[in-house]
């Protein structure tokens, strides 16, 4: 490898089941990475594999590093989520012979690479009126629920983390007071999470089986459902939907169940942080449901309440980047270094 003539960044996206890396130079931003890379993290013995796998390849080295990693962030180390690996900035820098490792959540990431975003690269629910000086909330459902929060100080945009997908699930009719009195019989405490997720989905579409609306199809055998449910799950809909049998289909109710309740929890989230500025749903989920999406039945569900005139006016968009937490992680990092004059 050679020193890189510029300030030189890793960035990275660690998330339960892949961990995407890029080398940025911090004077062209993040949306140009140098070299980037996906790997699955079950071909990996640790992070510190995978980054020096990453690098053996490199014609540059890092001298900063900053990662948006799947867990609660406390003193720059982290124990992950939904992955059994423990990260610890020290040991990464020393490692590598970096200058300066950052982790922040990757919610934190997401939320700063929603910034960054081009409009094609979002699917407008709502156009809403966004107040330039308001909070910005994101929600991301994908292995888990994401849930992160941007202030705006001046003109400087700081992201801050929430744990709030692992607080307790409110239904908000009664069929979603159904589904969680069937979780509860059955776990005990109820997250917004286990209900609202990738996870999830095989979840819900169990409860409907258990316990099918009127008007639905027996449920058939779902091709591949052993292997990945979820995935079975949105192919049955999603063909369904093709062949103009959603209506009928409980895959198809699955997921519309799923949005019903990803509304409501986006708007709790919006209120808690009185996100005026705008929401923004991210997350491996939606982009693949998106035909399931109905805006109108969407906005009247996140538009409810004392401060329903409020939440109307809210812009809401589904982001399509898959990559956003690694641009968010690469903003971050280049911030971090602009702060400190490096």
């Amino acid at each position: 490898m050679t020193t890189c003539p510029r300030r030189c960044l890793l960035a990275a996206d660690i998330g339960a089941s892949k961990t995407s890396l890029a080398l940025y130079d911090a004077a062209t931003g993040p949306l140009a990475p140098l070299a980037a890379t996906t790997v699955v993290n079950a071909s990996a013995r640790s992070l510190e594999d995978i980054i020096a796998g990453f690098l053996q390849g490199q014609q540059v080295r890092p001298r900063f590093a900053c990662l948006g990693v799947a867990g609660p962030v406390i003193d720059n180390r982290v124990r992950m989520t939904n992955l059994n690996w423990t990260l610890d900035s020290r040991v990464l820098q020393q490692q590598f012979g970096l200058e300066q490792v950052t982790l922040i959540n990757d919610l934190v990431a997401t939320a700063m690479g929603t910034v960054h975003l081009p409009a094609d690269r979002l699917h407008t629910v709502n156009s809403g009126h966004a107040d330039p000086m308001g909070a910005v909330a994101v929600i991301a459902p994908g292995s888990g629920l994401g849930e992160a929060f941007l202030l705006r100080r001046q003109q400087d945009i700081h992201p801050y983390p929430s744990e709030g997908g692992h607080c307790t699930f409110a239904p908000t009719d009664e069929q979603q007071i159904r589904l969680l009195r069937f979780l509860a019989e059955r776990q005990g405490h109820v997250s917004v999470e286990q209900v609202c997720s990738g996870r999830a989905i095989p979840t819900l579409y169990q409860f409907l089986c258990a316990e099918p609306p009127a008007g639905l199809e027996e449920p058939a055998p779902l091709p591949g459902a052993d292997r990945n449910p979820t995935q079975a799950i949105i192919t049955e809909a999603l063909a369904a939907l093709a062949h103009g049998e959603a209506g009928h289909n409980l895959a198809a109710a699955t997921l519309k169940l799923f949005w019903n309740i990803l509304a409501a929890e986006a708007a709790n989230l919006v209120l808690k942080v009185l996100a005026t500025g705008g929401l923004f749903i991210g997350g491996g989920i939606p982009p693949r449901i998106l035909p399931f999406l109905h805006g109108p039945t969407f906005m009247s569900l996140f538009s409810r309440g004392v401060y329903e005139e409020m939440l109307c006016t809210v812009p809401v968009h589904v982001i399509l980047e898959q990559q956003t937490a690694l641009i968010g992680a690469a903003a971050y990092g280049i911030a971090s270094l602009r702060e400190t004059g490096r």
